[in-house]
């Protein structure tokens, strides 16, 4: 996990869901510690927007 990215990167409490969208696709890139949620995975795919590949733990 990179701690430091979370700490300095909280998903606001009651997040709509473009705040959510935008969280979980820059999180992917920046932290492997775990998988976006299938309802932003289906808000994405809606949009036309690839779904990003986590990124690997430790890189």
């Amino acid at each position: 996990m990179n701690r430091d990215w979370h700490e300095t990167h909280r998903l606001p409490a009651n997040a709509k869901l473009e705040q959510r969208i935008d969280w979980h696709i820059e999180h992917a890139a920046q932290c492997g510690c775990r998988e976006i949620p299938d309802s932003v995975k289906k808000a994405l795919e809606q949009r036309g927007i690839p779904v990003p590949p986590r990124r690997a733990e430790g890189r």
